[in-house]
């Protein structure tokens, strides 16, 4: 595997996606330095470090990976489309003020056990699509997917780590 900074274009496909979740001063204010990719062929993951971290990895020439997965970026030709992972998405968590819900405590049990919300787990909704899950305390449980249904279907929660071994 080999690693790069990110291009402008890069950037702006993963700011584009912040954008669902963060007002523009929080996107101003992450810090894209300290976000690379890691590409193997067809496979380009976006990797979240700390600085001194990233000092290091000049030293390196093939390494699997330093820090956390922010996310993956998906390459067609012209097109780039990147999505967000569970760790990435907790980065971010304590600045989401667009696409979340907070859901109560029964609701937050199933959610980690892999299960969908259903409406009645729901104590506030804002937004549709890919969103992020919080407990009434704002601490954040996983990402899901809400169409204007009744459910918000499970797309990752954090029970995932116990439950696959990831």
């Amino acid at each position: 595997m080999k690693y790069r900074e990110l291009n402008n274009q890069e950037i702006k496909c993963i700011k584009n996606i912040l954008s669902n979740y963060l007002n523009k001063e929080a996107i101003e204010e992450f810090n894209f330095k300290n976000l690379y990719l890691l590409h193997d062929n067809d496979k380009y993951n976006v990797i979240y470090s700390t600085d001194e971290v990233l000092r290091y990895l000049k030293f390196f020439k093939n390494i699997y990976g330093a820090g956390i997965l922010f996310g993956d970026l998906k390459k067609d030709k012209n097109k780039i489309k990147f999505s967000m992972s569970l760790e990435g998405m907790d980065l971010i968590s304590k600045n989401i003020v667009k696409n979340y819900a907070i859901i109560n405590k029964k609701g937050e049990t199933l959610f980690l056990y892999g299960r969908d919300i259903f409406k009645s787990s729901i104590l506030k909704l804002n937004g549709t699509g890919r969103i992020g899950i919080f407990n009434k305390n704002k601490e954040f449980l996983g990402i899901g997917n809400y169409n204007k249904g009744e459910v918000i279907k499970n797309i990752i929660d954090k029970g995932w780590y116990l439950r696959k071994g990831g």
